[in-house]
Protein backbone atom coordinates (compact mmCIF):
# COMPACT_ATOMS: atom_id res chain seq x y z
CA UNK A 1 0.00 0.00 0.00
CA UNK A 2 1.44 3.35 -1.07
CA UNK A 3 0.49 5.47 1.96
CA UNK A 4 1.62 9.04 1.23
CA UNK A 5 -1.03 11.42 2.61
CA UNK A 6 0.01 11.51 6.26
CA UNK A 7 -0.70 14.68 8.23
CA UNK A 8 1.00 15.50 11.51
CA UNK A 9 0.01 18.41 13.72
CA UNK A 10 2.09 19.66 16.64
CA UNK A 11 -0.27 21.42 19.00
CA UNK A 12 0.58 24.85 20.35
CA UNK A 13 -0.79 26.88 23.22
CA UNK A 14 -4.05 28.56 22.16
CA UNK A 15 -3.55 32.33 22.44
CA UNK A 16 -6.69 34.49 22.68
CA UNK A 17 -7.58 36.38 19.48
CA UNK A 18 -4.48 35.27 17.61
CA UNK A 19 -3.12 37.25 14.67
CA UNK A 20 -1.72 35.13 11.87
CA UNK A 21 0.00 38.05 10.11
CA UNK A 22 3.44 36.95 11.36
CA UNK A 23 2.97 33.59 9.63
CA UNK A 24 2.06 35.32 6.39
CA UNK A 25 5.35 37.23 6.59
CA UNK A 26 7.39 34.11 7.33
CA UNK A 27 5.68 31.99 4.68
CA UNK A 28 6.03 34.74 2.06
CA UNK A 29 9.78 34.73 2.68
CA UNK A 30 10.01 30.94 2.66
CA UNK A 31 8.06 30.73 -0.58
CA UNK A 32 11.01 32.42 -2.31
CA UNK A 33 13.35 29.55 -1.34
CA UNK A 34 13.78 27.83 -4.69
CA UNK A 35 15.82 24.88 -3.38
CA UNK A 36 13.67 23.84 -0.43
CA UNK A 37 12.80 20.09 -0.56
CA UNK A 38 9.08 20.88 -0.23
CA UNK A 39 9.13 23.00 -3.44
CA UNK A 40 6.92 25.78 -2.05
CA UNK A 41 4.59 27.27 -4.68
CA UNK A 42 1.84 29.32 -3.03
CA UNK A 43 0.33 30.77 0.15
CA UNK A 44 -3.31 30.40 1.20
CA UNK A 45 -4.77 32.74 3.83
CA UNK A 46 -7.79 31.35 5.69
CA UNK A 47 -7.24 33.42 8.82
CA UNK A 48 -10.77 34.83 8.50
CA UNK A 49 -12.27 31.34 8.96
CA UNK A 50 -12.98 30.65 12.62
CA UNK A 51 -11.30 27.39 13.64
CA UNK A 52 -10.19 26.91 10.05
CA UNK A 53 -6.96 26.01 8.27
CA UNK A 54 -5.31 29.30 9.25
CA UNK A 55 -2.39 30.24 7.02
CA UNK A 56 -0.93 27.64 4.67
CA UNK A 57 2.29 27.40 2.69
CA UNK A 58 1.58 25.11 -0.25
CA UNK A 59 4.27 22.88 -1.72
CA UNK A 60 4.59 20.07 -4.24
CA UNK A 61 5.86 17.69 -1.54
CA UNK A 62 3.57 18.85 1.26
CA UNK A 63 1.76 21.77 2.87
CA UNK A 64 2.77 23.59 6.05
CA UNK A 65 0.20 25.53 8.06
CA UNK A 66 -0.49 27.27 11.31
CA UNK A 67 -3.80 25.46 11.64
CA UNK A 68 -6.62 26.68 13.91
CA UNK A 69 -9.03 23.78 13.39
CA UNK A 70 -10.27 21.57 16.22
CA UNK A 71 -9.09 20.05 18.43
CA UNK A 72 -6.76 23.07 18.77
CA UNK A 73 -4.20 25.30 17.07
CA UNK A 74 -0.94 23.85 15.90
CA UNK A 75 1.81 23.59 13.34
CA UNK A 76 0.53 21.19 10.71
CA UNK A 77 2.43 19.43 7.95
CA UNK A 78 0.38 17.54 5.36
CA UNK A 79 2.58 15.22 3.34
CA UNK A 80 1.68 14.59 -0.30
CA UNK A 81 4.46 12.43 -1.73
CA UNK A 82 8.02 11.05 -1.53
CA UNK A 83 7.53 8.79 1.48
CA UNK A 84 9.30 5.43 1.21
CA UNK A 85 9.76 2.23 3.20
CA UNK A 86 7.29 0.49 5.48
CA UNK A 87 4.19 2.25 6.74
CA UNK A 88 5.88 2.82 10.11
CA UNK A 89 8.90 4.30 8.30
CA UNK A 90 6.56 6.68 6.52
CA UNK A 91 4.82 7.69 9.74
CA UNK A 92 8.19 8.44 11.34
CA UNK A 93 9.26 10.44 8.28
CA UNK A 94 6.03 12.46 8.45
CA UNK A 95 6.76 13.28 12.10
CA UNK A 96 10.32 14.18 11.15
CA UNK A 97 9.29 16.57 8.38
CA UNK A 98 6.79 18.34 10.65
CA UNK A 99 9.24 18.54 13.54
CA UNK A 100 12.07 19.99 11.46
CA UNK A 101 9.80 22.59 9.84
CA UNK A 102 8.38 23.49 13.27
CA UNK A 103 11.91 23.95 14.62
CA UNK A 104 12.73 26.26 11.71
CA UNK A 105 9.48 28.16 12.14
CA UNK A 106 9.70 28.93 15.85
CA UNK A 107 13.16 30.52 15.56
CA UNK A 108 12.00 33.07 12.98
CA UNK A 109 12.05 36.62 14.41
CA UNK A 110 8.37 37.15 13.60
CA UNK A 111 7.18 33.95 15.25
CA UNK A 112 4.65 34.89 17.98
CA UNK A 113 5.75 33.50 21.34
CA UNK A 114 2.09 33.00 22.32
CA UNK A 115 2.00 29.98 19.98
CA UNK A 116 4.27 27.93 22.23
CA UNK A 117 4.73 24.39 20.85
CA UNK A 118 3.55 21.53 23.06
CA UNK A 119 6.09 18.90 21.98
CA UNK A 120 4.24 16.01 23.63
CA UNK A 121 0.85 16.71 22.00
CA UNK A 122 0.20 15.63 18.41
CA UNK A 123 -2.48 14.78 15.92
CA UNK A 124 -1.74 12.07 13.36
CA UNK A 125 -4.16 11.77 10.44
CA UNK A 126 -4.28 9.73 7.26
CA UNK A 127 -5.66 12.17 4.71
CA UNK A 128 -7.13 9.63 2.29
CA UNK A 129 -10.83 9.05 2.91
CA UNK A 130 -11.25 7.03 -0.29
CA UNK A 131 -8.59 4.36 0.32
CA UNK A 132 -8.35 4.71 4.11
CA UNK A 133 -11.80 5.58 5.48
CA UNK A 134 -12.25 5.85 9.22
CA UNK A 135 -13.45 2.27 9.70
CA UNK A 136 -12.50 -0.71 11.82
CA UNK A 137 -11.08 -2.35 8.69
CA UNK A 138 -8.65 0.55 8.20
CA UNK A 139 -7.81 0.42 11.89
CA UNK A 140 -6.95 -3.27 11.69
CA UNK A 141 -4.77 -2.54 8.68
CA UNK A 142 -2.88 0.52 9.95
CA UNK A 143 -3.01 0.50 13.75
CA UNK A 144 -0.15 -2.03 14.18
CA UNK A 145 2.13 0.20 12.06
CA UNK A 146 1.05 3.29 14.03
CA UNK A 147 1.81 1.54 17.32
CA UNK A 148 5.22 0.31 16.10
CA UNK A 149 6.17 3.79 14.88
CA UNK A 150 5.12 5.48 18.13
CA UNK A 151 6.79 2.78 20.25
CA UNK A 152 10.03 3.39 18.37
CA UNK A 153 9.73 7.17 18.57
CA UNK A 154 8.35 7.67 22.07
CA UNK A 155 8.90 4.35 23.86
CA UNK A 156 6.30 1.68 24.47
CA UNK A 157 3.95 2.59 27.30
CA UNK A 158 5.12 6.23 27.46
CA UNK A 159 2.25 7.78 25.51
CA UNK A 160 -1.53 7.87 25.33
CA UNK A 161 -3.29 7.52 21.98
CA UNK A 162 -6.94 8.19 21.20
CA UNK A 163 -8.49 7.24 17.88
CA UNK A 164 -10.79 9.67 16.06
CA UNK A 165 -14.20 8.16 16.84
CA UNK A 166 -16.33 10.04 14.32
CA UNK A 167 -16.60 7.88 11.18
CA UNK A 168 -17.28 10.98 9.06
CA UNK A 169 -13.84 12.39 9.95
CA UNK A 170 -10.49 11.22 8.62
CA UNK A 171 -8.84 8.19 10.22
CA UNK A 172 -6.42 9.46 12.83
CA UNK A 173 -5.34 9.88 16.42
CA UNK A 174 -4.56 12.34 19.18
CA UNK A 175 -1.27 11.49 20.88
CA UNK A 176 0.02 12.69 24.24
CA UNK A 177 3.45 11.88 25.58
CA UNK A 178 4.55 13.61 28.79
CA UNK A 179 8.09 12.24 28.37
CA UNK A 180 8.74 14.63 25.45
CA UNK A 181 8.84 18.27 26.51
CA UNK A 182 10.81 19.99 23.74
CA UNK A 183 11.21 19.81 19.97
CA UNK A 184 14.96 19.26 20.25
CA UNK A 185 14.35 16.11 22.27
CA UNK A 186 11.81 14.85 19.78
CA UNK A 187 14.13 15.64 16.88
CA UNK A 188 16.90 13.63 18.55
CA UNK A 189 14.54 10.67 18.99
CA UNK A 190 13.54 10.88 15.34
CA UNK A 191 17.17 10.91 14.21
CA UNK A 192 17.84 7.88 16.40
CA UNK A 193 14.80 6.06 14.99
CA UNK A 194 15.92 6.85 11.43
CA UNK A 195 19.47 5.64 12.13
Amino acid sequence: MDVQKITTKLFTDPPPNPSLDPFLAIFARWRQEKNHPACWVDIADYAHVRKGPGVMLVGHRGNLALDLADPGPGILYSNKRDLEGTIEDRILEAFSRCTELARELIVQPEYPAAFKPRAGFWELTFNDCLDLPNTDTTNRLLRPAVDRALDELLGAGSYMIIRQSDPTRRYGFIIHCSAVDCLEGLSAKLQYAAG
